[in-house]
Order: C-alpha cells, then sequence, then structure tokens
C-alpha cells in the first residue's frame, strides 16, 4: 500500500498543521519487534501536533488500486524527539526534521493492516494519519476548574487528592499496554526533571511536551498490572524493568500469564480472578486514578471489578478495542 500519489509523504499545508481531524502523510522512520506477533513502528509527521499520552491515532492505507482500510492505534510513545526512547532509532536524515511518534501494532491474522504493519512495512513505507485523538484517557490527567460543569457529572471522591498528584494504577491485557507505557515513559520524563536542581526554560518546555509533570514535584508512584499470554508476550519487557528499578520503589510493574507461565513462577497460567485482581492493585483507600486497556470483555470484568472492590467509577478510565 502507499500514499494516495504513490510517491513520498509531503509537507502538509500549514492550514492542515495541528488540526487532528485532517489526515496527515506520514514516513515509517524506524521499527522493532516487540512479541512474535507485535511490532513498534516509528512515524514522522510533519504537521502533527503534540500528543499525549494515552492518545491514538488513525492510521491509513491505500492500496495501489485505490482501495483505503483505515484503523485505530494507540501510541506508545509521544515524544518528539528524533530518537523514540524505545530505542528504535530513525533513518537517516530523519532525526530533528518533523514529529514522531510510536505506535504499536499486534498482527491479527484476519486482519486488513495489522499483518502489513508488522510483517510487511518497511523504513520509507508512507502512510497517513489522523489525530492525535483523546483527551479523558490521558495521563497526566487533563486538570478541569472545580466549578466547572465535568466536576458536576464527575464529583472527584471526598478526601481524594487532585488527579494529577493522585496515585496511577495501570492496568493493560495484550496489546492494550501500548498506551501504558506510553504513560510510564511520560512519568520517568517528569521524574528526571523533577530530579534537576536547575530546570531551563528550554527543558521544561521538552519535559512539558513529554507530558511531564514538571520541576513543582516529582510525579505519583504508578503500578503497571499486565495479563499477557506467554512470557514471549511481555511488551517492552526490558525497558519496562529498567524503569522500575530506576524508580527508586514508585514504579512497579507485575506480570500475569493466561496460557503459559515462565520456569519458576510461583503462580500457574490461567486468566486473572477478581481476588488476585485486588490484590495485584492499588487499593481503593488511596484514591488511585485507574486506567484500564485491553479487549471489550477484558475492560469491561475488570472495570467491574475494580468498582466493586470500592474504586469510584469516576477514577476508573477505560480504552477498549474489538476481538477475543
Amino acid at each position: 500500500m502507499s500514499s494516495p500519489d504513490g510517491g513520498a509523504s509531503p509537507s502538509p499545508p500549514a492550514s492542515l498543521a495541528g488540526d487532528p481531524f485532517r489526515w496527515l502523510p506520514a514516513t515509517i522512520v524506524g521499527a522493532a519487534p516487540q512479541t512474535p506477533t507485535g511490532r513498534s513502528i516509528v512515524l514522522e509527521v510533519p504537521g502533527l501536533r503534540p500528543a499525549r499520552a494515552g492518545q491514538h491515532v488513525d492510521v491509513r492505507l491505500t492500496a495501489d488500486d485505490g482501495y483505503q482500510a483505515v484503523r485505530s492505534y494507540s501510541l506508545s510513545d509521544v515524544s518528539l524527539s528524533g530518537v523514540s526512547s524505545s530505542g528504535v532509532r530513525a533513518s537517516a536524515g530523519g532525526a530533528g526534521r518533523a514529529p514522531q511518534i510510536e505506535l504499536t501494532v499486534e498482527e491479527l491474522p484476519d486482519g486488513e493492516v495489522s499483518p502489513y504493519l508488522v510483517s510487511e512495512a518497511e523504513v520509507g513505507d508512507p502512510v497517513e494519519v489522523r489525530g492525535p485523538i483523546g483527551g479523558w484517557f490521558v495521563w497526566p490527567p487533563t486538570e478541569f476548574d472545580p466549578e466547572s460543569a465535568v466536576h458536576a457529572v464527575l464529583p472527584e471522591p471526598d478526601g481524594a487528592p487532585a488527579p494529577g498528584r493522585s496515585p496511577v494504577q495501570l492496568i493493560g491485557g495484550g496489546s492494550g499496554i501500548a498506551p501504558l507505557v506510553a504513560m510510564v515513559r511520560a512519568r520517568a520524563a517528569g521524574a528526571a526533571a523533577a530530579d534537576d536542581a536547575v530546570l531551563g526554560d528550554a527543558a521544561a518546555d521538552s519535559a512539558a511536551a513529554a507530558g511531564a509533570a514538571g520541576p513543582a514535584g516529582a510525579p505519583p508512584p504508578m503500578r503497571l498490572l499486565c495479563s499477557v499470554r506467554t512470557p514471549a508476550d511481555r511488551w517492552f519487557e526490558t525497558e519496562l524493568t529498567a524503569l522500575a528499578e530506576e524508580s527508586a520503589g514508585e514504579v512497579q510493574v507485575d506480570w500475569v500469564f493466561t496460557r503459559e507461565a515462565p520456569a519458576g513462577a510461583t503462580r500457574a497460567s490461567g486468566r486473572i480472578t477478581r481476588d488476585e485482581l485486588v490484590d495485584l492493585v492499588l487499593p481503593a483507600s488511596e484514591h488511585p486514578l485507574v486506567y484500564v486497556c485491553g479487549t471489550n470483555s477484558f475492560v469491561e470484568t475488570v472495570a467491574g471489578w475494580l468498582v466493586d472492590a470500592g474504586h469510584d467509577p469516576t477514577r476508573v478510565r477505560t480504552e477498549r478495542f474489538g476481538g477475543v
């Protein structure tokens, strides 16, 4: 598949820059495998507005006969630098030329778009992107005025800290971990900024673009629970382990395996149960901000268990996709 004109992706007109509802030409500038059926892809998108951790984009492919297919993919990296924080480096001459985003895709055997992105797409291939999209399933969260209609409809629980200062619980099923990884990365950027004794204006702008908390204080603790089929399906395992180790206990990562557990595991493989979930997540008494992403059935089940365990529904944010 190719861009509509079959050639290189041109820079968008100035009138299109920053408009999330217009299609922008993009070029694949990096790619790396994550699992046997998953891959991270870095796109360079001239005119893209800054993205936030948790957002997604629509990707459009156009075949030589004009047939088009569109799918939505969560962003696993919202950095606008020339090198993805996952280590997927841009092609020669690509660094610093235009905004870049990373999306992570799992191949579906009967899919129209994912097989191409995971198994066939190469550096230099053109695609089209629309977005970034989303303003609720993002971290750091949008802070609304206490007098706004949002607070009237979704009041904060009594005694809970402000959303941006609340501890964060992330729960992902399979490739649903992608936007949650973006949040962990954004937290790491915020922690690095807070650790700087003197934060200049340029560094502050960079931290803000990455979704960092900034110099006012270190970002809140974050816990990530990942449900995957087998040990080979641990998305971003090496990076997540490193980020947890570097966080001095402020980031914790837990894995649950549904079909095959690693050697020496104390838990047998199998789907997570309600009791296990309650034991593995931050307690409701701490008023965590919870983000759940995965298939429809996974999200609906987990969100229901969380509310039953005492988590306030206004603090449970969900993002779901079709499939089994």
